[in-house]
């Protein structure tokens, strides 16, 4: 009797991949040295993931995201703005702990994108390079349904090529 009443029962359907977004503020850290006055250390992140989860604790993907590094509007000349932004390619290993919370280790490239716009010379865009970034996290996330998770992520990344880093709150 008892092997037929499990017959009935549906098995959970185990999903290995997994596609994570997340939106939120992120804080600067001043390394400037010239106008270090006139930065705007408050900006905001987007980054997405895609990971490969079998059924142990460690996981696999890839991330990507637009960093809003840092912004400078200057007092003296109120129509120069300067932006900076980071776009990283990056591998990630996550590691599950405690049930509903992980641990992300991810590195790889980065395009760091420099915008400059005045109304005496115009806008000047310069793109490079920054081949060494990393990235930390450790985050919650809360099962909502079989498919479907919202989380907190606190995220630190480091940019090699200028030394820009910065620490963002990520709402996944």
């Amino acid at each position: 009797h008892l092997l037929a009443q499990t017959d009935n029962i549906p098995a959970v359907k185990k999903h290995k991949f997994t596609i994570y977004g997340g939106v939120g503020p992120n804080l600067y850290f001043n390394n400037l040295v010239l106008a270090k006055d006139y930065v705007n250390e408050l900006n905001y992140s987007f980054a997405g993931r895609f990971m490969w989860e079998p059924e142990h604790s460690l996981s696999l993907g890839v991330e990507s995201g637009y960093y809003c590094l840092y912004t400078m509007d200057f007092k003296d000349q109120a129509d120069a703005t300067i932006k900076n932004f980071a776009i990283p390619i990056q591998i990630v290993i996550s590691m599950k702990f405690l049930k509903t919370f992980y641990f992300n280790f991810s590195s790889g490239q980065t395009i760091l994108l420099n915008k400059v716009s005045t109304s005496k010379y115009g806008n000047i865009n310069a793109s490079t390079l920054s081949l060494g970034d990393f990235a930390i996290s450790i985050g919650y996330k809360h099962k909502m349904k079989n498919r479907v998770s919202l989380g907190v992520e606190t995220k630190f990344f480091d940019s090699t090529k200028l030394e820009d880093k910065n620490i963002a709150l990520l709402f996944m």
